[in-house]
């Protein structure tokens, strides 16, 4: 087959989870012997970039972070480099993770027939919390309503979906890469190690909350350290260390997550995603394929991750409050109960065995069947799509 799937960003430009999944299921299509295309865009000139089995085309993005004041996202204006590539190429089934290029595989799929798979990676929050445009759903809707076939990640945002436009779709995990992950024993007298590796730039990730957690865990667990993987901004990173109380202050750690996410898993004795309205929570899984138990929210699709006691603690997040959660307590409990789970001799195991569930190896053969039988069962006759 002849696959495109369609990102307005990917790697190595944006590091996110959606740029991580389009190129392994790129490279996973392309092992199994298929034709691949990630379709995508980055500042400057249109660039082709071969490797790992398929080729990337990265178009010149018609963006401009002025555009971003009238609500217009880096994503909507996707839609006519997208639909102009996927006009000029002709491939058997279409693969999109936002609803923009979704929106403009259905427009194309009028002239080449090709089924349109949407993944939906992400859903609106609960709250709105910053500025984008909005045509109240209307993209959205018809990209729901008209795609061949829609994957929700999780049954969080699989729920959304059919209680908002009545439309099933099957649940399908992103996959783990999890031969990049190996649990180790900790060094003899290491210190005791929370990661978080959440893009704590975004607010809803919980970065403030953490560090007035983290206050309250080291009145009891002094020896703690907090290690924070991802490349803040330093405005940011003062921002946060300030919430710690200065005693404690050196005893948090600011790691980008480029220097080796695998190995910075490992060394940690557990991990903590204080998210809310997570649509999945890949870095829960990693942690676990890394051995390390997590402490994560009981919100949005976390819960469905850590749904075994042995291999991590939820908590509660109480009243939200300017898209974070309230309840401190709650999480500073829940990472110490982690930290004496991760001290069970057969705790790395069974995170270990919990992750492999979520493999490419288990998950990756359901998501190239799915795109098979669309291929398998099109019509000559391409469909019509209404107009918005």
């Amino acid at each position: 087959m002849r696959i495109a799937i369609a990102n307005p960003t990917t790697w190595p430009y944006v590091r996110r989870g959606a740029e991580r999944f389009i190129n392994e299921l790129a490279a996973y299509l392309a092992a199994r012997g298929h034709e691949v295309t990630v379709v995508s865009g980055k500042p400057g000139r249109t660039e082709v970039i071969p490797g790992n089995g398929y080729t990337t085309v990265c178009h010149r993005r018609w963006w401009h972070p002025a555009l971003a004041k009238a609500g217009l996202l880096e994503f909507h204006m996707f839609f006519f480099p997208c639909l102009a590539h996927l006009l000029r190429e002709r491939f058997d089934a279409v693969v999109c993770l936002t609803f923009m290029d979704a929106f403009a595989a259905l427009v194309s799929r009028r002239f080449t027939g090709a089924p349109c798979i949407f993944v939906v990676n992400g859903i609106p929050p609960r709250k709105p919390y910053f500025r984008s445009l909005t045509l109240k759903g209307a993209v959205f809707g018809r990209a729901i309503r008209g795609a061949d076939a829609i994957v929700g990640i999780s049954e969080f945002v699989r729920g959304y979906l059919e209680q908002r436009w009545g439309r099933a779709c099957e649940r399908l995990p992103i996959p783990l890469d999890a031969d990049q992950f190996t649990p180790r024993r900790p060094a003899p007298g290491a210190r005791e190690t929370i990661l978080c590796a959440a893009a704590l730039v975004d607010r809803r990730k919980g970065g403030r909350p953490l560090m007035a957690a983290f206050n309250l865990l080291k009145r009891r667990r002094p020896q703690v350290l907090l290690q924070i993987a991802y490349a803040l901004p330093e405005s940011l990173r003062d921002e946060l260390l300030a919430l710690v109380e200065e005693p404690w202050r050196k005893d948090v750690l600011f790691t980008p997550a480029d220097s080796g996410l695998p190995d910075l898993f490992a060394a940690a004795t557990i991990s903590v995603l204080p998210s809310l309205w997570e649509p999945f929570g890949m870095v829960v899984l990693e942690s676990m394929a890394a051995g390390t138990p997590v402490a994560a929210t009981r919100d949005g699709a976390l819960p469905e991750l850590v749904s075994d006691p042995s291999v991590g603690c939820l908590f509660d997040p109480g009243p939200e409050r300017d898209a974070q959660l309230t309840n401190i307590e709650g999480m500073a409990r829940a990472m110490e109960d982690c930290l004496d789970l991760a001290a069970r001799p057969e705790t790395a195991r069974r995170c270990r065995e919990h992750a492999l569930r979520y493999s490419w190896r288990e998950i990756g053969p359901r998501y190239e069947r799915l795109i098979q039988s669309l291929v398998d069962s099109r019509s000559d006759a391409p469909a019509e799509v209404e107009p918005v």
